[in-house]
């Protein structure tokens, strides 16, 4: 049954269009900025941005521990940017939902 469960986030994801984000920050891979992380071996990892994820590790995982406080810090980063409140509350809305966060 868990193969299933597996399965049916993945599909969900494609469903809510998720898979084309970062799956930790929610970065659009079609971004300028996006660059993929990297795993342990050095490949790439498609799944998170290298902000995100380096070398088979979480960056920045003393400060961000909870999707909450990943929208915390992308809706800071969002705002010096002067982007307004209703578009980082967009942006970020989505963020519990990544695969990172999502774990059931």
């Amino acid at each position: 049954m868990e193969g299933l469960h597996i399965g049916q986030e993945s599909y969900n994801l494609k469903i809510m269009g998720l898979e084309k984000f970062c799956q930790s920050c929610m970065m659009p891979k079609n971004s300028e900025m996006f660059k993929s992380g990297t795993n342990k071996d050095g490949s790439l990892n498609n799944n998170y941005c290298n902000y995100c994820y380096n070398n088979g590790e979480f960056e920045m995982k003393d400060t961000i521990k909870t999707a909450k406080d990943m929208q915390q810090m992308v809706k800071k980063q969002l705002k010096k940017q002067g982007i307004g409140k209703v578009r980082r509350w967009f942006y970020t809305i989505g963020i519990p939902k990544l695969d990172r966060w999502n774990k059931r």
